[in-house]
């Protein structure tokens, strides 16, 4: 993953996310990663620059508790997907809901959640199907839509393309192609109409009456939802995309859902794996999860496990693994922190403008480290080191420079803990 200069804004952002919340930030994390390297080196040679690029499928599951690293494991996936031309969709899933009730929440989730990315920092992403369309077309065009856009060359090339492009769903190529057309001319009501409908939102009968005299007929539904998707990763590669992304971050939730919902979700999840291996070009699915999912949840559902299950986690010796271990780094627990540490104190020299002395901060980092494995190693002690030293850096900066003791350490973590938990201790 390549490492663009820092800019003063984004060492900012970076600095206020990591300050307030331990959380990673959406843009930025290749300026403070450490200790997955090799993890993500081989995603990258072994599918994101060969076999997803040749129309190949699979997934991959990412394993850790807490706090320990899987959005920003994620986001470090999606950056070098970036770089590889591919299209990204992230979900983020909250506590209370997911979108394994069944397959047609799946496809909208992919539908609302994907990005659209510019590679210039200062503009920021956007998603949803409808923009990922618009910013395609702009991009094969290179300059503003307007109606001379219908003549020229490049826009009927890439309408010869997805034409000429075999789509499991003549409905869904159809819909593109009229996206693409109601853009050019503006038509803000066929625009609409389009955009529920590829969302797999409910069509008015307005919308019904407009999709028909495009050609649009049917809906996006249950039984249909996967040769929808698939329909979707047929037309990104049709736009000269190498594939599509699937980022699912469970947020700690499939472990704790239990009865028939969770057995409609698994049997759901199950589902998109096979679908993912066998019906999607180009596409990758790769879903966050907690320990307890795999160790207590799958064993309960055999077929699931089957697909789950893995003679040892996915490395460059084994990279057919689809288990992702983030406990098993490049770095021990001791100097991944440290490597952590290392990387942001430059990170905040640049957002503040200030220069601070290394080797204080350093040992400050080692400290600190220490203490968050030791005494604080079940609360999420990765996301609580780093929220505690971004914090620890700005009152150095603003008082005197020191090395700070164990009973410091102790205390500016135990504020921090509170500052996590709301006063309980976090989940994990």
């Amino acid at each position: 993953m390549s490492e663009a200069t820092l800019s003063r804004p984004l060492a900012r952002n970076i600095m206020e996310i990591l300050g307030s919340f331990g959380t990673p930030p959406p843009r930025g994390v290749q300026h403070f990663n450490v200790g997955n390297q090799s993890l993500l080196a081989a995603l990258d040679q072994f599918y994101l620059s060969s076999y997803l690029q040749d129309g190949g499928a699979a997934y991959k599951m990412v394993i850790g508790d807490y706090g320990s690293g899987k959005s920003h494991f994620l986001y470090c996936l999606r950056d070098i997907a970036w770089e590889r031309n591919f299209v990204v969709a992230k979900v983020d899933l909250s506590p209370v809901e997911t979108p394994y009730d069944d397959q047609k929440k799946v496809y909208e989730a992919v539908a609302q959640h994907i990005i659209w990315h510019e590679s210039d920092e200062a503009i920021s992403d956007e998603t949803g199907l409808t923009r990922f369309l618009e910013g395609a077309l702009r991009r094969v065009v290179g300059g503003p839509l307007s109606l001379e856009t219908l003549t020229n060359p490049l826009y009927r090339g890439l309408v010869d393309t997805v034409e000429a492009t075999a789509v499991d769903s003549p409905a869904y190529q159809t819909a593109v192609l009229a996206t693409f057309d109601a853009l050019i001319r503006d038509n803000d009501e066929r625009l609409d109409a389009l955009g529920r409908w590829l969302m797999g939102e409910t069509t008015s009968p307005d919308d019904t009456k407009t999709l028909r005299e495009i050609g649009v007929t049917g809906k996006i539904n249950k039984p249909n939802a996967f040769r929808m998707l698939r329909s979707l990763c047929q037309v990104i590669r049709a736009l000269s995309f190498s594939g599509l992304i699937l980022l699912f971050d469970e947020v700690d939730r499939m472990a704790s859902v239990g009865g028939k919902a969770e057995k409609l979700a698994t049997d759901t999840l199950r589902e998109v794996i096979d679908r993912t291996r066998e019906d999607l070009p180009g596409a990758m699915f790769v879903y966050a999860v907690p320990p307890q999912f795999v160790n207590d949840t799958v064993p309960k559902y055999p077929a699931l496990q089957q697909r789950v299950r893995a003679p040892g986690h996915f490395s460059r010796a084994n990279h057919f693994s689809p288990l992702i271990s983030l406990d098993n780094l490049d770095l021990n627990e001791d100097d991944l922190m440290l490597a952590i540490g290392e990387k942001l104190i430059p990170i905040y020299e640049t957002a503040f403008e200030t220069q601070l002395d290394h080797a204080i901060q350093r040992a400050n980092a080692v400290i600190l480290a220490n203490v968050a494995r030791d005494v604080f190693l079940d609360i999420s002690h990765r996301r609580l080191f780093v929220k505690s030293f971004v914090v620890e850096l700005s009152r150095q900066h603003h008082g005197d420079e020191h090395t700070i003791t164990e009973v410091e350490a102790q205390a500016l973590l135990r504020g921090q803990i509170d500052e996590l938990s709301g006063g309980e201790t976090p989940p994990y």
